[in-house]
C-alpha cells in the first residue's frame, strides 16, 4: 500500500465527505484495482485486518466511501 495514496484518500474524504469509488479513483489517479487494495488496508472489514478508517456503503447502484468514526478522529487530530 502506498502511504502517499492512503494519506491522499483520507485527506480527500476529510475535505469532501462521501465520495463514490470511481470519483475517488479519478481524483487520486488510481486504477480501480489499486483503490480496492488500498480500501482493504484502510477498510473496516474484520476479515482483512484493516485499519478501520474508511468504510464502503452501498446506496442504490453506487458505492460511497466514508470515513469511519476512527478515521474522522484521526483526521481531526491531524488537522
Amino acid at each position: 500500500m502506498s502511504e502517499d495514496a492512503a494519506l491522499a484518500l483520507l485527506q480527500l474524504l476529510a475535505q469532501h465527505g462521501d465520495i463514490s469509488l470511481p470519483r475517488a479513483a479519478k481524483r487520486l489517479s488510481l486504477s480501480s484495482s489499486e483503490l480496492q487494495r488500498l480500501l482493504v488496508a484502510l477498510g473496516d472489514d474484520p476479515r482483512f485486518d484493516g485499519l478501520d478508517l474508511v468504510r464502503q456503503d452501498r446506496e442504490g447502484d453506487r458505492v460511497l466511501l466514508r470515513l469511519t468514526e476512527r478515521g474522522r478522529a484521526l483526521c481531526g487530530h491531524a488537522a
